[in-house]
């Protein structure tokens, strides 16, 4: 296990790399050798996770940060089946491979928050709605330099390998919906477990996630009733996105 990050590093590089030369080269067909290597990265990936966070009784930074990633990258395969956003993947590579790169380099600590089993279903709710909106987030940030490109007349070999501008916002807008309705499910299976005596965490983590939704809201609401332009709508996932990590990993962070 102690070579395990640096094996993941290495290929999470590795399909950075390839995927970077296949799409400034025009060429968005990922051919099935980045498929297979993807599959491999998730699966000792999920070996290192498993490693770290078990027995999943107490999380801290770290911890809480790679099972998001992990998960995130499980959404990211499965979504690639139904819908090419292997785009994604120029963001979201290089993410693995710097916070792996992170972990070796200043370790982390031990100490973390204790968590009750009966809190596993939201949990879960939680980190599902992390995968399919930081996904979201990631895309809004492609459309975001896409437009921005197009806009200021900026020649780039990567804008002929991306979708149509309309089709990068239809499926942002299809990964806020998803993410949202679970990030919503999330919030409700918390509230049994409130009561008067929060921590300062727990209160962080409350206003933060909360603020994400009512934004997420918004946005959908704007989009289906009154249209709203594509840099805008990206530029409010963005912004819902920052404040939804805040209230996990930020909190995390600050406790740890």
């Amino acid at each position: 296990m102690a070579y395990l990050p640096y094996i993941i590093g290495i290929i999470y590089f590795a399909m950075s790399a390839c995927l970077l030369n296949l799409y400034m080269g025009r060429d968005c067909k990922i051919p099935l050798s980045i498929t297979y290597l993807r599959i491999i990265g998730l699966f000792l990936f999920g070996l290192f996770v498993f490693d770290l966070a078990y027995p999943f009784m107490i999380f801290n930074f770290v911890s809480a940060s790679f099972i998001t990633l992990f998960i995130i990258n499980l959404f990211y395969i499965i979504l690639n089946y139904y819908r090419p956003i292997d785009y994604i993947g120029l963001i979201l590579n290089p993410v693995v491979f710097i916070s792996l790169a992170l972990f070796l380099t200043f370790g982390f600590s031990s100490s973390g928050t204790a968590v009750e089993k009966s809190l596993y279903i939201h949990i879960i709710f939680s980190l599902s709605s992390y995968g399919f909106l930081v996904l979201a987030g990631m895309q809004a940030l492609i459309l975001r330099y896409q437009i921005n490109s197009v806009k200021n007349i900026y020649y780039s070999p990567l804008l002929n390998s991306f979708p149509s501008i309309e089709e990068m916002g239809n499926i942002m807008h299809r990964l806020i919906i998803s993410g949202f309705i679970i990030l919503t499910l999330s919030l409700l299976s918390g509230l049994p477990y409130l009561s008067n005596n929060l921590n300062v965490e727990l209160e962080q983590k409350i206003i933060f996630s909360v603020v994400a939704w009512i934004t997420f809201l918004y946005l959908i609401f704007k989009k289906l009733y009154y249209g709203i332009k594509d840099i805008a709508a990206a530029n409010m996932t963005i912004g819902g996105l920052v404040f939804l990590l805040l209230s996990y990993l930020g909190t995390k962070l600050l406790v740890s």
